[in-house]
């Protein structure tokens, strides 16, 4: 073995022996308890995963303006024009009226869209391999501008 393939293997394996973090994808087949699925071979049970908060049931504090008419271009949105549009119907009247301007301060946003099954999610391996970081969502490109319609 030659000196330069000596270094290799020496680097090779010390790279190898620190464990560096690895990207994997996994499929959400139990939503509580959490279990996702690598691959037939491997399922994580929540003792295994540490998840991002956004994947999870959480509270934000937000403030929502709303203007219209007001229109949002492809640059802005992603997939096409959009305009904002709103309507409020108060008990008693017949007919719905539009909003032209609405301004809520510091509303308190409790977000219920945790994990569930059949969700396609993003996981990194964390050092040592015994514990992977749920960091996402993920959706294949052909399937970017779709929402899933509830039944």
């Amino acid at each position: 073995m030659s000196l330069l393939e000596l270094i290799k293997t020496t680097a090779m394996a010390a790279f190898n022996a620190s464990n560096p973090v690895n990207i994997v994808l996994g499929t959400v087949i139990g939503a509580k308890p959490l279990k996702i699925e690598i691959h037939s071979k491997l399922i994580l049970t929540d003792e295994f995963l540490l998840v991002a908060e956004h994947l999870t049931r959480h509270e934000r504090i937000a403030s929502i303006q709303y203007e219209h008419p007001k229109s949002y271009t492809k640059n802005q949105i992603g997939d096409d024009i959009k305009q904002t549009s709103s309507t409020r119907q108060n008990q008693g009247e017949s007919t719905a009226v539009p909003y032209e301007k609405y301004e809520m301060k510091y509303l308190k946003l409790i977000l219920e869209d945790g994990l569930k099954e059949g969700d396609k999610v993003v996981l990194h391996r964390v050092q040592g391999g015994q514990k992977y970081f749920v960091s996402d969502r993920y959706k294949e490109g052909h399937d970017i501008w779709h929402y899933q319609q509830k039944q």
